[in-house]
């Protein structure tokens, strides 16, 4: 038996427009631009910007909620947007506690499958009375007897002159000299460790004085690492608190908490003769492990299986080939708890 073919195709079109459609509608949101650099600002001015959206899908668009990144950030937003409409968002950001380079993200949660949260970014430079570049803090890092030194730019921003001083071109364990770039305007701070200290890690404050009452005081931190020829860089490691209700279920995320610390030397190789703790649960590889290096890799983790609730507090010891230092240590810090409050 046979059927006409105009008739096939009527029955199945018939039968097509009985079953239930597969498509779904689903809303689609597109914002255009979804980034704004508002340059340069003083500190204390707000920050404004409307962003475009627009729902190109075919069912109703719902913004769910909001994160910020930082504080000071705020969003008007409507709740829903109707299939193939624009819509607006308006974040603003607030200035009165920030300088420096600013970055503030406004994360929109929504109801598109393929969009289910979209990022807003507000970015800029938040000018306060007065800036330090590129950070307000000096690091220097050198070996002992080595000429490194840091400069740091210093500009104010206040409407009149200033003078700045520098309170004393002397630390305990740093030199600092500033002269005048732009008179009343802008200097530049020079500072570099102090001659002959020891090799170690030292933190004091550098003070410049200001005529202007809203600048005062300026204190910078300045962080000091003197390197012996052959040193453990860093020369601590804290594993910080270890729940064990949460290693006994999975004994291989102890590797998550694995620490590493490297042993380098100023010239030349040398060979590492041995490498031992007092603390049991630590497991200490080297790399490379047998041959002479200008520098060694130390990867330290802990055996989940020897964990016991107490202090990890300890030492690692490090024994080298070199006749001046034939041994490092690396300081180990933690605690081993039953259960994480």
């Amino acid at each position: 038996m046979s059927f006409p073919s105009r008739q096939i195709l009527v029955t199945l079109a018939f039968a097509a427009s009985l079953w239930p459609s597969s498509v779904l509608s689903e809303p689609q949101v597109a914002f255009r631009p979804t980034e704004y650099d508002f340059g340069g600002i003083r500190r204390g001015e707000k920050v404004t910007r409307t962003f475009q959206l627009r729902n190109s899908g075919d069912a109703s668009l719902e913004l769910t909620g909001v994160r910020f990144s930082i504080p000071g950030m705020t969003a008007r937003l409507p709740r829903t947007v109707a299939p193939g409409r624009d819509a607006t968002i308006v974040l603003e950001l607030t200035t009165d506690h920030m300088q420096g380079s600013v970055r503030g993200v406004a994360v929109m949660e929504t109801n598109d499958p393929s969009a289910r949260s979209v990022a807003l970014v507000l970015r800029g430079m938040v000018h306060g009375p007065v800036d330090i570049e590129p950070l307000p803090a000096v690091f220097l890092s050198s070996f002992r007897g080595e000429d490194v030194r840091r400069e740091l730019t210093v500009r104010s921003n206040q409407p009149g002159p200033v003078a700045i001083r520098l309170v004393a071109h002397r630390g305990t364990h740093y030199e600092a000299e500033l002269e005048t770039v732009e008179p009343g305007r802008t200097w530049r701070l020079t500072v570099k460790p102090a001659a002959g200290i020891s090799p170690g890690r030292y933190d004091e404050t550098l003070e410049l004085e200001s005529s202007d009452a809203v600048i005062g005081m300026i204190r910078l931190p300045v962080h000091v690492l003197v390197k012996a020829d052959v040193y453990a860089n860093p020369d601590e490691i804290d594993f910080g608190e270890v729940a064990l209700d949460r290693l006994r279920p999975q004994p291989r995320a102890a590797q998550f908490l694995e620490q590493t610390a490297f042993v380098k030397k100023r010239a030349g190789a040398f060979r590492l003769r041995g490498i031992r703790s007092n603390v049991h649960a630590l497991d200490i590889r080297a790399t490379p492990s047998s041959t002479a290096s200008g520098a060694f890799r130390i990867d330290v983790s802990l055996r989940s299986e020897a964990l016991r609730p107490g202090s990890l507090d300890g030492t690692i010891f490090i024994d080298t080939d070199d006749p001046t230092f034939p041994r490092l240590t690396i300081r180990v810090r933690g605690q081993v708890v039953d259960k994480q409050p």
